[in-house]
């Protein structure tokens, strides 16, 4: 595709150089320029792109996409290495993510592309929406924060979402494996950084809103600014997906243009759950503006009536039909690392869950303290490196809904473990915890702790597998450590 055709409706400032140049690849990290491509200057948190021009352009990239003045750039020789065109604009990350969507086709107009945001379970709304779709036969991908899944192949996520252009990418990979649907969890920080831009979507939907990031988005307006962005990717006649039982995201539903499905177990919502059982799985019925009917899941925990509620609401907005509602809810397997259990035949309850925040963790716990009948004991701690406000509140949260908390590391990432858990300490209640920076051992301890017909919870990593300790990835799984403890603890 000629850089001219690739250019087309973009706002550029100014452009200098052959357009009609055909362009071999796209890349906004120089490392991957090869010859032909076009590489897009994107600023970052501790590297900007535009400081690599200079080897993009060694490396043999024919245009670069700048938002530096193309006069700063020729006035330092740039244009003078080789033939190479430049390109002014006012947000590279914008237009990264609508040439990608170009040069790849435009993917998502090939594919019923459905987004999830939310706080918290958009994971595991974005795997029941996938089950509900293909129950109809819909050959679904999925991305998200545990893996993409775009046809033959699944590989584990690096992001929530992915960049802009590794996101079209992978929808292109989708349309190429005849894939008709996508399921993708989009984070306020892809919002925000515009990965999203390209993309069309005929659902979106939002699970909650409560506090998180606030170390990226500075203050819940910015968050939820960020958050309701995802509503202006709705294709036209296309449909967001909202829940009631939240205030705030209740809140959203007058104001959008575009339809609008309401779900929740509050009087209002479109689409209603009621009579919720919970043993041995969820079941509860639906009730619809033209139907009622009963669904029956394998997944565990009252949140999760939530996650069902989102999904059921996604596939109402693509008139899918009661039975293969139904029959999606049922094939839906629990997913890792959301209230997953680790039995290994040990007389108590031992649950990994992702839960990372205030109310996350509030939601897990009550529903630890539903299924336990003696002691609850929680090991947690909070990630490095990001908001620090939610740490007290976490360790309230702990404290209030166990017996005891063994206070711990997650991922410190380039922040010293100790100061985290400082931070924590100011929220728990005296006589109820225990500190130990050591995950491994910490998760020793609550296994050595537990007796029969309690229950130990261990929050923060779900599906992870590795620990983030100074910019280095060591690998590290809660179930794996904790299968090991229950093991020797038999012996």
């Amino acid at each position: 595709m000629t850089l001219s055709v690739l250019l087309e409706g973009l706002s550029v400032r100014r452009m200098e150089g052959l357009l009609t140049v055909d362009i071999e690849g796209i890349a906004y990290d120089s490392r991957s320029v090869k010859k032909d491509y076009l590489f897009v200057a994107v600023t970052g948190y501790s590297v900007d792109g535009h400081d690599f021009i200079d080897d993009a352009i060694s490396r043999g990239a024919a245009a670069i996409i700048t938002e530096r003045a193309v006069d700063i750039l020729m006035s330092q020789g740039i244009s003078d290495q080789h033939p190479v065109a430049l390109i002014e604009v006012d947000d590279s990350r914008s237009v990264l993510g609508r040439l990608s969507s170009r040069y790849y086709g435009n993917p998502s107009a090939k594919l019923e592309l459905i987004g999830i945001t939310g706080t918290n379970g958009k994971t595991t709304a974005s795997f029941i929406t996938k089950s509900i779709l293909e129950a109809g036969g819909r050959k679904t991908g999925l991305l998200g924060t545990i893996k993409y899944i775009t046809g033959d192949t699944t590989i584990a996520a690096l992001n929530t979402t992915p960049e802009s252009m590794d996101l079209q990418r992978y929808l292109r990979d989708m349309v190429n494996s005849g894939m008709s649907h996508a399921v993708m969890e989009i984070s306020s920080h892809a919002l925000q950084l515009r990965r999203v831009d390209g993309c069309s979507l005929k659902v979106a939907a939002f699970t909650n809103f409560t506090r998180d990031h606030l170390d990226f988005h500075i203050t819940m307006d910015d968050y939820l600014d960020a958050k309701k962005k995802v509503f202006d990717y709705i294709e036209a006649g296309g449909t967001a997906v909202l829940n009631w039982d939240d205030p705030t995201v209740r809140s959203l539903a007058g104001g959008l243009d575009c339809n609008v499905v309401t779900c929740g177990t509050e009087e209002g919502a479109m689409i209603r759950a009621v009579n919720i059982l919970s043993a041995p799985g969820l079941s509860f019925t639906v009730q619809t503006p033209e139907d009622e009917f009963t669904v029956h899941s394998r997944l565990k925990g009252q949140f999760n009536v939530s996650n069902m509620l989102i999904a059921i609401g996604i596939g109402y907005a693509l008139d899918t039909d009661k039975d293969i509602i139904q029959q999606g809810i049922q094939n839906t397997m629990p997913v890792e690392g959301r209230f997953e259990s680790v039995e290994e035949g040990q007389g108590f309850n031992c649950i990994v869950d992702y839960a990372h925040t205030e109310d996350a963790l509030k939601k897990v716990l009550n529903e630890a303290r539903h299924i336990t009948d003696g002691s609850v004991i929680t090991v947690f701690g909070c990630g490095g490196d990001r908001d620090r406000t939610k740490r007290p509140a976490m360790g309230s949260v702990a404290s209030k809904l166990s017996d005891h908390v063994i206070i711990t590391s997650d991922n410190p990432r380039t922040e010293d473990p100790e100061q985290i858990i400082a931070d924590i300490l100011p929220g728990m209640r005296s006589g109820k915890y225990a500190v130990c920076a050591d995950r491994k051992e910490a998760l020793y301890q609550a296994v050595e702790a537990a007796q029969p017909g309690d229950t130990v919870v261990a929050a923060g990593k779900g599906h992870e597998n590795y620990q983030e300790i100074m910019d280095e990835r060591y690998h590290f799984s809660d179930r794996e450590v904790l299968r090991e403890a229950i093991r020797k603890l038999k012996k």
